[in-house]
């Protein structure tokens, strides 16, 4: 067990009636350990990336209905639109992906029956990688 530092000893007893306690040990060591100053609040992570909600509000490209000079169409269409079903991605995605990447993401999205129950038919953007099968039972083989 690790010795405490005389400052989270001292910011313990200043703030607990009793020292020598569990409470005052704990707070003792996260003063110690620089998660809390002595006498402020504890320090908040913030949270890394953006989350659902900004997520959510990124700018949606459908990467099936490309348009000149790399860019696309926005995602969605109108009800009663001709046009062929959408295969919406984030635009930062769309940018990253290769052209046999979005080609296989459309086709994939196409062959499946759209709008089943009223729902959109989801599917994922990147193929399963094949060819990446264990042989696990071989390892068992007596002979």
């Amino acid at each position: 067990m690790a010795k405490l530092c005389a400052k989270g000893k001292a910011a313990a007893k200043r703030k607990f009636d009793v020292y020598p306690s569990a409470y005052a040990n704990m707070y003792a060591s996260s003063v110690c350990s620089g998660k809390v100053k002595p006498g402020g609040k504890k320090k908040v992570k913030k949270a890394k990336g953006g989350g659902l909600r900004e997520w959510v509000k990124e700018k949606w490209v459908d990467i099936g209905a490309p348009k000149k000079k790399g860019k696309y169409q926005p995602c969605g269409r109108k009800k009663g639109s001709k046009r062929k079903y959408p295969k919406c991605v984030p635009l930062a995605k769309a940018t990253r992906m290769s052209k046999s990447q979005k080609e296989s993401a459309v086709k994939r999205k196409r062959s499946k029956a759209q709008g089943v129950g009223g729902k959109p038919t989801n599917v994922k953007t990147f193929a399963a990688k094949s060819g990446g099968t264990l042989l696990v039972a071989s390892c068992y083989d007596k002979g």
